[in-house]
């Protein structure tokens, strides 16, 4: 007979968990369990927001928050790989998925931003309803900082891909918190155009943060490609 589906998942939860502390260290293992518990959080943080986008009636709520959810795939693909292998080459395929998720959220972000720019639409989010965006997205810009400060001086392949991940979303996420300062504060004086330019700017530099993963990672197989075949007889 099946589990219950909560036992089945505390179940799952434990032997991840027993999985991290056999494969790392310390500081490893509290990483790891961050970014897990931070994807729970995160989850929660982009269906807030998409619920605060559709009372708002506000498309570009609701797609922060489907990005905020694009980011917890990445990271838990990392994290996934980080699990389930020790093997580095399976690791690096784990790595350049996350990487190839990252560009493609931003890749669509970037999109809208565009369109957006070239079909400026005003907004006026209610007092509550900008103060709970605000809310989610400072959270999540201090989750994510958090997370990269306790990897900064961690270089394991699905550790910076976790790191480089939570770069990425908190500089998306500045986008938003831009947007509902300005309509709390400015009211209908700001130039609606000037979220697109932000989000153009923060979606590139986030597709360039994938593109440096795809590229580091690649650098690390040829490196190991050629110390392989140096000590070949």
């Amino acid at each position: 007979m099946d589990k219950h589906p909560l036992k089945h998942g505390l179940h799952l939860i434990r032997f991840n968990s027993r999985a991290i502390h056999r494969a790392y260290g310390a500081s490893a293992s509290r990483t790891l369990h961050l970014a897990g518990i931070s994807g729970v959080c995160s989850i929660l943080l982009g269906l807030g927001k998409i619920v605060s986008g559709v009372l708002s009636l506000s498309v570009f709520v609701c797609i922060n928050g489907l990005y905020t959810l694009g980011m917890v795939l990445a990271r838990y693909c990392a994290l996934a790989g980080a699990i389930r292998t020790q093997d580095p080459h399976q690791q690096y395929v784990y790595y350049r998925r996350s990487g190839k998720i990252l560009i493609a959220a931003s890749l669509l972000y970037i999109s809208y931003s565009a369109w957006s720019f070239f079909h400026p639409k005003w907004v006026s989010y209610h007092m509550y309803v900008a103060l709970a965006i605000a809310t989610f997205t400072f959270t999540e810009i201090g989750m994510n900082l958090y997370g990269m400060i306790a990897n900064r001086k961690n270089r394991t392949p699905l550790l910076h891909a976790i790191k480089t991940i939570n770069l990425a979303a908190s500089l998306v996420s500045l986008v938003l918190t831009q947007s509902a300062i300005l309509s709390f504060a400015g009211g209908e004086s700001h130039d609606p155009s000037v979220n697109a330019l932000m989000g153009l700017f923060s979606g590139t530099c986030a597709v360039l943060l994938g593109i440096y993963m795809l590229w580091r990672i690649g650098r690390l197989e040829r490196r190991e490609s050629s110390e392989t075949g140096g000590d070949a007889p």
